[in-house]
């Protein structure tokens, strides 16, 4: 499960130059944010309980109307908000623990947030049968980690390492796997491991296309939570200028 425990082979010919890599990736995640105001989604959440033992307890299934949006702040560094309706508020999560982020974690790539991890392309591997540069990156500073988990009204930074799939014809980031790059004794986080998988969403009225979260799979132990859990987003539509929508209220989350 965990990122280094395994290294997907890789092919050395032709050489992978990360920075080149790096540079047209960026390019990508700009024109998301450049492009995306924001989108709207059905999110399916099933989630399992996990013993001492290792064995999946009965499955619980939750879904949301799901809504994010995106707006760059004056520092240029981006806000990205989670909203949901429906069923929700944060008591509707399995286990009474929302989670939350996976919109974000593709902005590693954005040139704003690159710098602050070590990154190194390892090779060409490939993602269902596509040829892909395969990097593995870690957070340099938990200070600025991108990533933070609330609890009992405390913000704990995660700092996160990884590996990433980015098509070598489109440079679109298409697979992200991410673990600690340490733990977090205070609140017994010992594992936060998450793995997602993007694929290209149309706009119905032109031919943009967006990649965006289409699954994202989560493995958790903390405080005596330990659960697996998987997050599934799919009637997508997308918003490219600024409107006025209703969508509710913010949820407060444990991540």
């Amino acid at each position: 499960m965990d990122v280094d425990a395994f290294v997907p082979p890789v092919s050395s010919n032709p050489p992978c130059l990360t920075a080149q890599v790096l540079a047209r990736a960026g390019r990508r995640i700009e024109q998301l944010v450049n492009n995306l105001d924001r989108f709207t989604a059905t999110e399916i959440v099933d989630h399992q309980n996990v013993n001492r033992s290792g064995k999946l307890h009965v499955p619980e299934e939750r879904r949301f109307d799901y809504l994010v949006s995106l707006s760059r702040r004056p520092s240029g560094f981006m806000n990205v908000n989670e909203y949901r309706r429906g069923r929700t508020t944060e008591e509707e999560f399995p286990d009474h623990v929302a989670t939350e982020g996976t919109p974000a974690l593709v902005l590693i790539f954005h040139p704003k947030y690159a710098p602050d991890f070590s990154m190194t392309c390892e090779g060409l591997g490939e993602w269902r049968g596509q040829p892909a540069w395969q990097l593995r990156f870690e957070e340099r500073d938990r200070s600025r980690s991108m990533i933070t988990m609330i609890m009992g009204g405390r913000a704990f930074n995660l700092r996160i390492r990884g590996r990433a799939w980015i098509l070598a014809d489109s440079y679109q980031v298409a697979r992200l796997e991410t673990d600690l790059a340490e733990t977090i004794p205070p609140i017994h986080l010992r594992l936060d491991h998450q793995s997602v998988e993007y694929a290209p969403v149309r706009f119905p009225r032109s031919k943009v296309e967006i990649w965006l979260p289409a699954s994202t799979e989560l493995f958790m132990d903390f405080r005596g939570h330990r659960f697996y859990r998987r997050h599934t987003f799919t009637d997508f539509n997308l918003f490219l200028v600024k409107v006025d929508q209703q969508f509710g209220e913010v949820v407060d989350s444990e991540k």
